[in-house]
């Protein structure tokens, strides 16, 4: 009886020792680099920094602070991982967990707008911003990374790019969202109108005419060529049907021209079902504006756009690059009024045609830019949901592209559903094919067989 009870209380003291040994590694582990000791099991590698972000990270060379607000106990697991993986790159990144019930005053110093759990403030010496939850993660996609890393870089830099939206001729006004996905990217964002402000700023790193309803003056023509002349900048986004004459002058200048008409596309595999005025283009592998979108299978949208052509005959010294196109059954349509149709006619134009283009001129110290997107529909906010934020995200890449911050990063997000949110003419004919055709008839025909067995037994 004595010998069961010793080795009794033996096995207890294993099991003890045995539970205080695998506590206290845990513990040990939990202190270890996550990055470095956490194995990242997930397919779309939620619990992975990329290359980019930790090149920038770790040449952070001021105190950054990084607030997780939220309440206690209500802490998102994938967030908090995130910002440990973060600190463990750079001792000046410091993390602090905020419960706005203990300091309800505490984010009044940063916005005056409310914010759900798990949002975050990013701090330094130099200015603040705020990243909201709804932002961070959303039905498609986990954007924590791409967030925080421009978040860091828009804290710590010395200065930010300024970028100008012309105003005074009908041009429609960026909208909330994309001035803010702009601003998250580290680019500031102001109006420049002609008649109160004859001159381009001296700080415009770049700027935007967004679908602009008439022409831009004489004067305000010898202005932008002047100002491109000497390295500017400039991203025009126009639409089919307006008469710029001076804008198109403008561009063409630099080698590229309109194609007139509404473009039509003809591919099946290259238009929303039932809209071949809704493009899904072919994205071009050879520049590195869109070269990480095809890589990435992504899928932009451009609605009722216009073809754009290099000219046949430019200066040597411009670089001309197409970023998004047409495949070669489509056509321009240059009868809109005339007829509702969608069929070819004689008269219309065929293609392909590029819709976005980029142009570059190197001479001197000066480096020109323009990118011109045919598409007035391109930045809508209802477009670009239908494509899961994607058009947002190439905008974002061309600013960069402008603005020459080649580290910074454009939001793409780590999917975290299966599949595409646009739906082309071919698939959907073939879903419909198996849907009401094939699973239907296949399962008619087993029933039939199983019949046919039970009835012979």
């Amino acid at each position: 009886m004595k010998k069961l009870k010793n080795s009794g209380s033996y096995g207890i003291l294993v099991c003890v020792l045995f539970t205080l040994l695998v506590i206290g590694i845990n513990l040990f582990a939990s202190q270890l680099p996550a990055d470095k000791f956490k194995i990242d099991t997930t397919a779309m590698k939620l619990h992975t920094l990329s290359e980019n972000t930790k090149e920038i990270v770790e040449d952070v060379s001021q105190d950054v602070d990084i607030y997780l607000v939220c309440q206690a106990g209500k802490e998102d697991a994938t967030i908090t991982d995130m910002l440990n993986r973060y600190a463990d790159l750079n001792k000046n990144i410091h993390v602090t967990y905020i419960d706005p019930a203990v300091y309800p005053d505490f984010v009044k110093q940063y916005t005056k707008e409310s914010l759900d759990d798990n949002s975050i403030v990013v701090e330094s010496s130099k200015r603040s911003q705020v990243i909201d939850y709804d932002k961070i993660s959303t039905y498609t996609a986990f954007n924590g990374e791409d967030y925080l890393t421009n978040a860091i870089q828009y804290v710590t830099s010395e200065s930010l790019p300024v970028v100008y939206t012309i105003d005074g001729h009908g041009e429609t006004a960026l909208s909330d969202s994309l001035q803010s996905s702009l601003l998250m990217n580290g680019l500031e964002v102001k109006t420049l109108n002609f008649l109160t402000t004859p001159k381009i700023p001296d700080d415009a790193s770049a700027i935007i005419i967004n679908s602009p309803t008439s022409d831009i003056s004489n004067n305000e023509l010898k202005l932008m060529l002047s100002y491109l002349d000497k390295g500017g900048k400039l991203m025009l986004i126009s639409n089919y049907s307006s008469s710029i004459p001076n804008i198109d002058s403008l561009m063409s200048n630099y080698g590229v021209s309109r194609v007139p008409g509404l473009v039509l596309e003809a591919s099946e595999n290259n238009y929303v079902s039932g809209y071949p005025n809704y493009i899904i283009p072919d994205i071009s592998t050879s520049n590195d504006i869109s070269k990480p979108f095809a890589k990435s299978n992504t899928i932009l949208l451009v609605p009722m756009a216009h073809g754009i052509k290099e000219n046949k005959s430019h200066r040597n010294t411009l670089d001309i690059e197409t970023l998004l196109s047409t495949t070669n059954e489509a056509y321009s349509k240059t009868d809109i009024t005339g007829s509702t149709s969608y069929d070819k006619l004689p008269q219309d134009i065929s293609g392909p045609f590029s819709l976005a283009v980029s142009a570059e001129e190197k001479y001197g110290n000066y480096d020109t830019r323009l990118i011109w997107i045919g598409s007035d529909y391109f930045l809508k906010d209802d477009t670009d949901k239908m494509v899961g934020g994607s058009n947002t995200n190439f905008f974002l890449s061309t600013m960069n592209w402008l603005c020459d911050r080649t580290s910074s990063m454009t939001i793409t997000g780590k999917s975290t559903t299966i599949g595409s949110l646009t739906m082309t003419t071919s698939q959907s004919r073939k879903w419909k094919i198996m849907l009401i055709g094939v699973i239907p008839a296949a399962i008619t025909v087993f029933g039939i067989i199983v019949w046919l067995r039970r009835r012979n037994r």
